[in-house]
C-alpha cells in the first residue's frame, strides 16, 4: 500500500466556482494507490459525511480506501473547507463550499492517478453533496454510489437538532436546561451557521435524477425519504438499487471505541464498483 497525505490548493471565486485566481483554500487529500501493472478502469473519491457522522465514519472508510487499494482502485479521501485538517474555521463555509471541495479533490485525483474515469462514494450528507455536484455540473463522475443518502434536507436540520438535543437531556439529565424548539447554533459541536441551515434546508434530492452515466443507491433503513426518492428515480433507467439491513452501527457511540466496521455495506459497495468498472 503506498498511503500520500498532502494539502492541495483550491480557487474558488465568490460563486463557488473553481476558478485559476480566484482567492485559495487548502484541502487536506489522503491518497491509497499502490503501482499495478494493470491499473483498473477509474479511480475512487470518498466523500465525508456532515459532523459527528464524520467522525463516525472515519474507521469504515479508512478500512473502505484499504479494501479499494487492494482491488487494485486509487482512492482518495478528503476534508472539506473548514472540517478536519483543511483550511478554514467550521463556521465560514457550508454546502456550495463543500461541492466546489468535491470537484477539486476529483481534479487532483485524476491527476495523481492518472484516471480520467472518477467514482464518487459518499455517505449520508456525503451522498447527497456527491449528487449535487454532479447534477449542478461542477463535475463529470462516471458512477455515483449513494449510501443512505440525506433526501430532504429540512427533515435532515431536524434529525440534527433533535439528536443534540438528546444528547444534551443524556449528559446533563432529564431536568437540566436544555434548548427548546428554535433553531440551534450548533449539531453536537458543529456550527449550523443560518447561511448554512437554509443550504441545507433547500436540498430535496428527490426533484432532480442523478446526472452520471451510473448510479447506485444503498439502502440500509426503509423509510418515507427513501421510498420517495425511488419513486422519483425508479425510471431513469441509470439508477441500481442495493437494499441491505443494517450491520455494525458504524453511528453509534459505541463504534467510536471499537474496531469492528459495517463490512457488509463496504464489501457491497466494493462489489458494485468491481463489476461496473473492471
Amino acid at each position: 500500500m503506498v498511503l500520500s497525505i498532502r494539502l492541495i490548493d483550491v480557487h474558488v471565486d465568490a460563486h463557488g466556482d473553481v476558478r485559476a485566481g480566484a482567492p485559495t483554500r487548502r484541502l487536506l487529500v489522503s491518497t491509497q494507490a499502490t503501482p499495478r501493472l494493470r491499473p483498473r478502469a477509474a479511480a475512487v473519491l470518498l466523500c465525508n459525511p456532515f459532523g459527528e457522522e464524520a467522525v463516525r465514519a472515519h474507521r469504515a472508510y479508512r478500512v473502505l480506501a484499504r479494501r479499494l487499494d487492494d482491488a487494485g482502485y486509487p482512492t482518495m479521501r478528503f476534508d472539506y473547507a473548514g472540517t478536519g485538517d483543511s483550511s478554514g474555521d467550521a463556521g465560514d463555509h457550508g454546502v456550495a463550499d463543500w461541492l466546489a471541495d468535491i470537484a477539486a479533490a476529483a481534479d487532483a485525483l485524476r491527476a495523481e492517478s492518472g484516471q480520467s474515469r472518477i467514482v464518487l462514494v459518499g455517505l449520508r450528507l456525503g451522498a447527497t453533496l456527491a449528487a449535487l455536484a454532479a447534477q449542478r455540473g461542477l463535475l463529470r463522475p462516471a458512477h455515483l454510489l449513494l449510501w443512505d443518502p440525506v433526501v430532504d434536507g429540512a427533515g435532515y436540520l431536524r434529525d440534527l437538532e433533535r439528536a443534540h438535543r438528546d444528547y444534551l437531556r443524556s449528559e446533563l439529565g432529564a431536568d437540566a436546561a436544555v434548548p427548546g424548539d428554535g433553531p440551534l447554533a450548533e449539531a453536537l459541536g458543529t456550527p449550523l451557521t443560518p447561511a448554512l441551515r437554509a443550504e441545507l434546508a433547500a436540498i430535496d434530492l428527490a426533484a432532480a435524477p442523478p446526472a452520471a452515466p451510473a448510479t447506485t443507491v444503498l439502502r440500509t433503513q426503509r423509510d418515507a425519504d427513501g421510498e420517495r426518492l425511488h419513486a422519483a428515480w425508479a425510471g431513469d433507467g441509470r439508477t441500481h438499487w442495493i437494499d441491505l439491513d443494517a450491520s455494525a452501527a458504524w453511528n453509534s457511540d459505541a463504534a467510536l471505541n471499537a474496531a469492528v466496521v459495517p463490512m457488509r455495506e463496504l464489501l457491497a459497495l466494493i462489489a458494485r464498483i468491481e463489476a461496473c468498472h473492471p
